[in-house]
């Protein structure tokens, strides 16, 4: 319990760094996906707490904001949210930023019945006097649940990824040459390429030579290192 209280922590941290827009923006796929996780979570969560069985939520709350939120989304992100190299449009940047402080909320909106002392602390800081404990309980929007599910195969590709460089003994920075996707992929290109510092990106089920090859959701990923 302790070291995902940490790590709520550092979330809301980072997090912290960039403004919460209002406005001047639309959401890409990346944020559309996390946003149809969010809406699953707010649903399984709700059923948990109705029936006065909190493990269940408490589970679901975990695996989503460590795994899910934290471990892919915000590494994602991070790119997009800091722009340093003005990749990407101002309204690509705010919908990251709208879309991680959107998620936070909702998180400590939905922890706050279990672990109500942090939720407290980390939502006066940011986000007003007033404590968590007068907020509306978050409601499930059907109309943001995604009818495709790509959760699996996005964890399952970054994981390849960074399986690619541990297994050359690299740095999670230093560049893929080539990378190819299932094209089921394609709607996270500009993401994924910041994230993995990807230099060609294609997407196909192609077959190729000089590839590292991992198996992806039934579906080949190829990555060339050099």
């Amino acid at each position: 319990v302790a070291r995902f209280l940490q790590k709520l922590w550092n979330i809301a941290r980072f997090i912290s760094a960039f403004p919460e827009p209002v406005e001047g923006f639309s959401l890409t796929e990346t944020d559309k996906w996390i946003l149809s996780e969010l809406n699953k979570l707010i649903q399984k969560v709700d059923e948990s707490y109705s029936s006065f069985d909190f493990h269940p939520g408490a589970v679901a709350l975990y695996n989503f904001t460590w795994n899910v939120f934290a471990s892919h989304y915000i590494e994602m992100v991070k790119a997009r949210a800091y722009n340093r190299n003005g990749t990407f449009s101002e309204g690509e940047q705010k919908a990251a930023h709208w879309t991680l402080h959107f998620c936070l909320k909702t998180i400590l909106k939905l922890l706050a019945p279990i672990t109500p002392f942090i939720t407290d602390a980390i939502w006066r800081r940011l986000y007003g006097k007033e404590s968590i404990h007068k907020e509306k309980f978050p409601e499930a929007d059907p109309s943001m649940i995604l009818k495709e599910d790509h959760t699996q195969l996005i964890l399952e590709t970054n994981s390849a990824l960074w399986k690619a460089k541990r297994n050359a003994g690299l740095s999670l920075r230093v560049p893929l040459k080539v990378v190819v996707l299932p094209k089921e992929m394609e709607a996270f290109a500009v993401d994924l390429r910041e994230m993995h510092n990807i230099e060609e990106l294609r997407f196909s089920d192609e077959q190729g030579q000089g590839f590292e090859e991992f198996q992806v959701g039934g579906k080949k990923v190829l990555v060339a290192l050099n």
